[in-house]
């Protein structure tokens, strides 16, 4: 005759697995979706602030109707102001014309989902601005 003695302990055992799995994908992708948040505000952020480094010269030489960046002061300005941040990111500048393109990855490390070998989450955002000549709108 077989006996059913410990099939609630297995059964418990497989619910505080599955709660166990659940608590880390909540706990570890808030913590890389924040990550994201951060990431994604200091390069729109980094961007806006390359996007105002102008070349001064040709701006005023046109009466305002040129507008061409300066690419050396976007980039010291865009990874000054990420280090004032401290932003703990790998960083990616890219300035075409009037553009600025700034690309931030950096990894969440994880609390739960490194007891099944996930130790890290990457995250990677883009932020882009651009330096728009000519007069505000009232």
């Amino acid at each position: 005759m077989m006996t059913e003695r410990g099939q609630v302990t297995v059964m418990a055992l497989g619910l505080a697995l599955i709660s166990l799995v659940i608590a880390g994908l909540a706990v570890d992708g808030t913590k890389a979706f924040l990550l994201r948040r951060t990431l994604q505000n200091a390069a729109d952020s980094a961007g806006l602030a390359g996007a105002g480094e102008i070349d001064r010269g040709a701006y005023y030489g046109s009466g305002g109707k040129a507008l061409e960046l300066s690419p050396e002061a976007v980039v010291r300005t865009a990874r000054r102001y990420l280090a004032l941040r401290q932003i703990d990111a790998r960083v990616s500048l890219e300035v075409a014309e009037e553009d600025v393109s700034v690309v931030l990855r950096g990894s969440s490390d994880t609390l739960f989902l490194a007891l099944v070998g996930i130790s890290e989450v990457p995250v990677a955002v883009e932020g882009n601005a651009a330096a728009i000549a000519g007069e505000l709108p009232p």
